[in-house]
Order: structure tokens, then sequence, then C-alpha cells
């Protein structure tokens, strides 16, 4: 495991207790970010703004690809993809 990426991982652990939502999964091979959270407006704003944060060190931009929720508990997933991709295909 490369050093940048423990720090990363150590960061998430560490940022998880203060957040008001959960990275379930993230791979750092992989473009798939699954969060759980709350179901408002700021959990929801928090999320996303993590996912963009994590894309952007891959050097590509966040696209939501699904949000199910109850009346209390979302489950959102992004996908990061090249820049070029959301202007080609208008994601």
């Amino acid at each position: 495991m490369n050093r940048t990426l423990l720090i990363s991982s150590l960061t998430i652990l560490l940022l998880a207790g203060c957040a008001d939502y959960q990275l379930v999964a993230y791979d750092t091979d992989e473009n798939y970010l699954n969060f759980n959270h709350p179901f408002t407006d700021k959990a929801i704003a928090e999320v996303l703004a993590r996912a963009e944060t994590l894309c952007r060190q891959r050097k590509q931009v966040a696209i939501q690809t699904s949000r199910i929720c109850s009346l209390s508990q979302c489950t959102t997933n992004y996908q990061c993809v090249d820049q070029a991709d959301v202007t080609k295909y208008g994601l």
C-alpha cells in the first residue's frame, strides 16, 4: 500500500466519526463511491462534496448515479468519470 493511499484511508476513517455520512465502499482501483447518510440537506451536501473531492484526486468528475431514500436514511452512489465523457455524453 503506497503512502498516499494509507494517509487517505486513515483520514477517511478519522473524519467518518465527525460526518453525518458513512462512506461504505471506495476502492482506489475502481471509480464507484457508495455513501449511507441521513435524509437531510446537510448530509446530501456533505456527501456530494466528499464525492467531488475523491474524484478530483483522480482528476475526474463525480456523477451521481443513484439515490435511494427512506424517510430518514439514504444510500447515494457516485461514479468518477473523465471530464471528456461528461461533455461527450451529457452526464
